[in-house]
């Protein structure tokens, strides 16, 4: 069994990773006929930390499980990459909304930000700001899947940026459940989802690599950005999408600039790739 494991460890966690995310995920969209508890839904990414846990200490042994669990506290990599971490994607959406308000004309709607759906609390903004980037980190497990799990293991076989584009696919279409009834479809395109989370993966193997493959790092990463566009005007005056293409355009280019600077072999100049044999 442990040998089987071993052989195809990389398949048998993204199953187990689906298996378990996408039964809560659907659930929660109302595709399937039974609800999960408001508390589990709310923890969904920390099963990509149990069953990363899981299938390591499984297939490698307790020893470099707790290395993977250690790379949550690795946080000694310069404080360039701290700024990168916590500035980029929110300069990148901030930015959207410029050229959007810039080409179009219609002024963004600063009023009423996602945040105040979300958490309707009678509290200035900057006050909910801390909160909620603490509640992103503690409730968004999947950078452990994603960047801790998977990605070592495709770099080990593949350069840098075809690992990432290969992460990027799986992750994209790892949210189709938002796409499926009650979820989060709205104007999205899933094929052009999927084409920013390519984009978006090889930013985020950029950060990995060229932080020794720490998780804390690539947690506070995806935590700015999903806080940003909470916390940014997400609503326009024009219909269509237009800022959210904008956005996926702008990460494109960042994302072919890092592969340009860093090399497609390590995406990183500093680093040397993170691998998983």
């Amino acid at each position: 069994m442990k040998s089987f494991l071993t052989r195809h460890s990389l398949s048998v966690g993204l199953i187990l990773m689906f298996l378990v995310t996408w039964t809560i995920e659907l659930s929660n969209a109302g595709v399937l006929p039974f609800k999960v508890p408001f508390v589990v839904a709310l923890t969904v990414g920390w099963a990509f930390i149990f069953i990363s846990l899981l299938m390591t200490w499984l297939t490698l042994g307790k020893g470099e499980m707790a290395r993977l669990f250690m790379r949550f506290f690795l946080w000694r990599v310069g404080w360039r990459w701290h700024l990168v971490a916590l500035l980029l994607l929110p300069a990148l959406q901030l930015a959207s909304i410029l050229l959007t308000s810039w080409l179009t004309g219609a002024p963004a709607d600063y009023s009423h930000p996602m945040i105040r759906e979300v958490a309707p609390i009678d509290a200035p903004l900057l006050a909910l700001l801390v909160p909620w980037m603490l509640f992103e980190i503690l409730t968004n497990g999947e950078e452990m899947g994603w960047r801790g799990y998977v990605l070592p293991r495709l770099q080990a076989r593949h350069s840098a940026l075809v690992a990432s584009l290969v992460v990027g696919v799986i992750w994209g279409f790892w949210h189709l459940p938002k796409f499926l009834g009650s979820g989060m479809s709205n104007e999205r395109s899933l094929a052009w989802f999927i084409v920013a989370h390519l984009a978006l993966a090889i930013l985020y193997t950029w950060l990995y690599n060229s932080t020794r493959g720490s998780l804390l790092l690539v947690t506070l990463f995806h935590a700015s950005g999903n806080t940003a566009g909470i916390f940014l005007p997400v609503s326009f005056a024009v219909a269509g999408g237009v800022m959210q293409n904008l956005l996926i355009v702008l990460i494109i280019l960042a994302a072919v600039i890092v592969t340009v600077a860093t090399g497609p072999a390590r995406l990183s100049r500093v680093e040397e790739k993170q691998v998983q044999e």
